[in-house]
This record gives C-alpha cells, sequence and structure tokens, in this order.
C-alpha cells in the first residue's frame, strides 16, 4: 500500500478527532523498545499478526519514520487494554480474531507467515472493488470492518505520536501569528499541521 493513499483516504473519512488526556498519556508511554514488548491485552499471535499489518500499512519510507519506528502496535494494544470497556474490548478481540482467520496460521503460529499472506489479505479487503466493497458491507463482513478500523486505528496513533507531530508535520505549540490566504508551501514548507 502506498503511505500517502492510505493517509489521504484515511483523513478524508476521520475528521477531527479530539484526543482524551488518557490517549496521549497511553501515546507517550508507549516509546519502549520494540524487542523488549510483552503485548497486555493481544495474544502473542495477534501481537505478530497486528505488528505486520501496520508495517505494511504505514511503512518505514526515506523522508519519514514507520508505524514500527513510533511503537504504533504497543499503542494499539495498551489502548485497547486501558480504554476500552468490557463490551468494546470483546467486539475488537472478535475483530482480531477474524483477521487471524483468514490468514494461513499453521501450528508454527504466526510467525511462519510470509509477507504476501499479509498482502493477499490487504489487496483483498483494503482494496477491493466498488462492488466487492459494497458487497462486504451489506454483509456486515467482519474482517473487512476490522481491517478498515485497524488501518483507521493506525493511522490516528501514527499521526498523534510525538515523532510525527515535531519532527514530520509542521509544529507550532504556540501559534503567535495568524496569515491567512498564504499556500501551505509558503506557511509550513509543504507540510500538514500536527496541532
Amino acid at each position: 500500500m502506498k503511505r500517502r493513499e492510505a493517509l489521504k483516504n484515511i483523513g478524508l473519512t476521520l475528521g477531527y478527532t479530539a484526543i482524551a488526556p488518557s490517549a496521549l498519556s497511553i501515546l507517550q508511554s508507549c516509546t519502549s523498545e520494540v524487542k523488549t514488548w510483552t503485548p497486555v491485552f493481544f495474544s502473542k499471535n495477534e501481537s505478530i499478526v497486528i505488528k505486520e499489518l501496520v508495517n505494511l500499512i504505514l511503512p518505514k519510507t526515506e523522508t519519514s519514520p514507520g508505524a514500527l519506528d513510533v511503537n504504533v502496535p504497543e499503542f494499539l494494544d495498551l489502548y485497547a487494554f486501558k480504554a476500552y470497556d468490557d463490551k468494546r474490548q470483546k467486539t475488537y478481540k472478535a475483530e482480531i480474531d477474524s483477521i487471524l482467520n483468514e490468514l494461513p496460521i499453521t501450528e508454527l503460529g504466526a510467525e511462519a507467515l510470509k509477507t504476501e499472506d499479509y498482502t493477499t489479505l490487504l489487496n483483498t479487503y483494503l482494496k477491493p472493488s466498488k462492488t466487492e466493497a459494497a458487497q462486504y458491507r451489506k454483509d456486515k463482513n467482519l474482517t473487512y470492518r476490522a481491517l478498515q478500523n485497524l488501518r483507521n486505528q493506525a493511522v490516528w496513533a501514527f499521526t498523534t505520536s510525538e515523532t510525527i507531530g515535531k519532527n514530520v508535520l509542521a509544529y507550532d505549540p504556540v501559534p503567535a501569528i495568524q496569515k491567512g490566504c498564504i499556500s501551505v508551501n509558503e506557511a509550513t514548507g509543504g507540510k500538514a499541521w500536527s496541532l
């Protein structure tokens, strides 16, 4: 998937979201080393699958870090554990299970999956034809909804991380002046605002 397309599509559907203080504290707490991450909500297989999917949705590029660089999987795990009530946690688990059920996981576990397995899944559900997408919605396909939600959450966590907010997007915590009717290139060098 192309990062720009993913961000553009998500930006169109998300609108403006107010971040609760608890979400900000969770974002700030997700600064651990990936190698030492122990999931608190996801199972081992779930954490591997989530990590691989968000890495494909938001990969590292020459100009910006990827989802794994800003600990998006860790944030999603901690957010589901701390912010979701029991009902939402149960629904979220069902969504994640539907994703795992679509993957060819053997007795070796999710570690044995190949990038092609994830790419096929993402292409099937995140790049469907209009007819297929309409059918997924009509059938209330859980995997389709789960991957849409995962993509939305990953982009939200990515764009609200401190690293992206300060180093990739235009950042001015206390804007001193207002300049109307100027181009984005003139105002920020072509970058979107992080705040």
